[in-house]
């Protein structure tokens, strides 16, 4: 019944699942999960705000990369930026790069600002697809925001070499800028050049920072839980091979 060298992984799989299956039936259930603030997600109030108050447009895009777990993290911010935008008039633009993720993007802000109360607020012309091409992106992004001289960029999704080029356009605009993706070697070029950044699994918790889903909090307990579990693993597996004994990789091995 078992593949030989996935017994370990089978077992984990079961117990994530079941982890986030309790915990999610449990914040259904009303226990109370509270997540600590994050200063990426705070700043996007104050983004909203510096456009507004200058008249100009903000600018959103989930980056480069098509319908990946970065870049649905990003279009759930991109739900929340709309609201903000539609209730205080700002004009969004949005930039993607793929067909497929133009299509759930477009679909993302209609939603939004129908839940907004304004979905005349809409205009496609402003749910922009630039190109395929990585570096064609990156350079219709740049238009963009020299052409529209935006006040606030945010740029939260899937990103890899166009990450600096874009980040040191939107500082040269002067824009306020708000970034995060999950790939660790482009964050320091974010931290260096944006305002705030979101900081890897941290963009996995938009769904519940903003909209308090009882599905996405209970799922974050469950994932604190794992990680924890894992930290325990490795240093567990330190300390034993340090030892001299080989417990613990044997069992991970079956």
């Amino acid at each position: 019944m078992f593949m030989e060298g996935r017994i370990f992984d089978f077992s984990a799989l079961a117990v994530i699942t079941g982890l986030m299956g309790i915990f999610m039936h449990l914040a259904r259930k009303g226990m109370k999960v509270s997540i600590r603030p994050i200063p990426g997600f705070e700043a996007i109030d104050e983004a909203v705000g510096r456009a507004a108050e200058m008249g100009k447009p903000l600018h959103f895009t989930p980056g480069f990369g098509g319908l990946v777990a970065a870049t649905f993290a990003g279009l759930e911010v991109l739900g929340h930026v709309t609201k903000l935008t539609a209730k205080y008039d700002v004009r969004l633009i949005v930039t993607v790069s793929q067909p497929e993720t133009f299509a759930v993007t477009e679909q993302v802000m209609r939603q939004a600002y129908l839940e907004a109360g304004k979905p005349e607020a809409f205009k496609p012309e402003d749910c922009r697809f630039i190109s395929t091409d990585q570096w064609a992106y990156a350079s219709g992004v740049i238009g963009v925001l020299f052409r529209e001289q935006v006040a606030s960029n945010i740029m939260i999704g899937q990103f890899a070499a166009e990450a600096l080029i874009l980040a040191e356009a939107g500082n040269t605009v002067g824009a306020i800028q708000i970034a995060g993706t999950t790939n660790a070697y482009q964050i320091p070029f974010f931290v260096v050049a944006c305002d705030y950044v979101i900081l890897g699994d941290e963009m996995f918790a938009a769904g519940a920072h903003f909209a308090e889903n009882e599905f996405h909090l209970g799922s974050l307990r469950a994932e604190d839980i794992v990680k924890a579990l894992c930290i325990g693993f490795m240093v567990a597996g330190a300390l034993l091979t340090t030892a001299g004994s080989v417990a613990l990789t044997t069992l991970m091995a079956k």
